[in-house]
């Protein structure tokens, strides 16, 4: 039977991050495939230069993001988006960029049918931009914005709320040269607001927040906007520090079914675990034992995390791990799964996910066959 196992050991403060750090990108929406949208400027995100102040929140859902599956360590660290240059006006603004974790898919409808923003907090930029758009006129402009990393989670959505301000209304292009952003066809996961007296920010402040209408001047049909997510991350076993607390270890060996085993090996720890399936909590609790066992029952977006105590120190850092398992990665019998298969190798763990040469006291063994998939299972000898 193919398992997922996490093994999570919790440790004394020694231990550094060794990991070195990778860089990749996640597209949404295709450029090379993409096309201008030129409806009204209410409708464009995340942003456009024909009113002083706007305000546009994103939502990027899990299934967008399922290249940071598997990946530890996840920092989000810039932004890109793209427009056609069509004016000839000199552009500055005042940007504030905000990144969160939720676990909305959408934006949330009330009792009269009225869409609703996220309140919005933890600002990860501030700063102020100038565009020339005369030196880039009849051009594809990429707007890119680097900050401070953000730990992102993989399974959560993240929800990126942008500020745009001028310091007055003169300094904005004329309705129909403005440049237009590039689209991903991708419908009700963006809406905007835009205002040529009031930010967003006061906006949010106020009583109307969180409605978004037209008479607000809110676009709630808006297209995701072409955006480029740029992060660093580590694979592998993650070794988290902080200062005189226990620590998080886990190794992932196989991603399809799941038993997952958290090991403690800090005397007097206390370790307060948290399963969620699809993003509903199906057990919590506390365990101060050595050894604690959780199988995955059927498909579902799974994630187990957990966090460790000692008494006179601070709490470890989070450890976890999400992973998703499809309706066809769920068999109904171990023979049927293993009937006819040809082994390729087998490797052998110890409870700390350290590989050894041969199985010794509490080991898992990993087999893999010739078709590439495996089979976990945990034996003592």
């Amino acid at each position: 039977m193919k398992k997922f196992y996490m093994i999570l050991a919790v440790i004394a403060a020694m231990t550094m991050t060794v990991q070195a750090q990778n860089y990749a990108e996640i597209n949404v929406g295709n450029i090379e495939e993409a096309s201008t949208y030129n409806g009204s400027y209410f409708d464009m995100a995340p942003t456009n230069f024909y009113l002083a102040h706007t305000g546009a929140q994103m939502l990027f859902t899990p299934d967008m993001l399922t290249d940071m599956n598997g990946k530890q360590n996840i920092l989000i660290k810039s932004l890109s988006f793209w427009f056609y240059s069509e004016s000839f006006e000199e552009i500055a603004r005042n940007v504030k960029i905000y990144l969160q974790e939720v676990d909305d898919t959408e934006f949330a409808i009330n009792d009269e049918g009225v869409k609703q923003f996220f309140t919005f907090d933890n600002m990860v930029k501030d700063m102020s931009i100038n565009c020339d758009l005369l030196a880039t006129y009849g051009e594809n402009v990429c707007l890119n914005f680097d900050f401070e990393p953000f730990h992102y989670t993989p399974g959560k959505s993240l929800l990126l709320t942008m500020v745009f301000d001028a310091e007055d209304d003169d300094n904005c292009t004329m309705g129909s040269d403005y440049a237009p952003f590039y689209t991903s066809g991708i419908r009700n996961h963006a809406m905007t607001y835009t205002n040529n007296w009031n930010s967003f920010v006061d906006y949010a402040a106020g009583t109307d927040f969180p409605n978004a209408t037209a008479s607000l001047g809110c676009g709630t049909n808006v297209e995701l906007p072409v955006t480029t997510i740029g992060y660093n991350y580590e694979e592998g076993e993650v070794y988290t520090e902080t200062c005189a607390a226990p620590n998080g270890q886990y190794v992932i060996i196989d991603k399809e079914k799941a038993l997952v085993t958290i090991t403690n090996n800090e005397p007097g720890a206390t370790v307060h675990y948290v399963v969620t399936k699809d993003g509903v909590v199906v057990e919590e609790g506390d365990f101060t034992g050595e050894t604690w066992e959780y199988i995955a029952a059927g498909p579902g977006e799974w994630r187990v995390s957990c966090v460790a105590s000692l008494p006179g120190k601070n709490d470890s850092q989070p450890g976890g791990v999400f992973f998703p398992i499809e309706e066809n990665q769920w068999p109904t019998a171990v023979d049927e799964m293993m009937a006819g298969k040809t082994v390729s190798n087998v490797r052998y763990f110890n409870m700390a996910g350290q590989e050894m040469q041969e199985a010794n006291g509490m080991t898992i063994v990993v087999t893999t066959y010739t078709d590439g998939t495996t089979n976990a299972v945990k034996v003592v000898k």
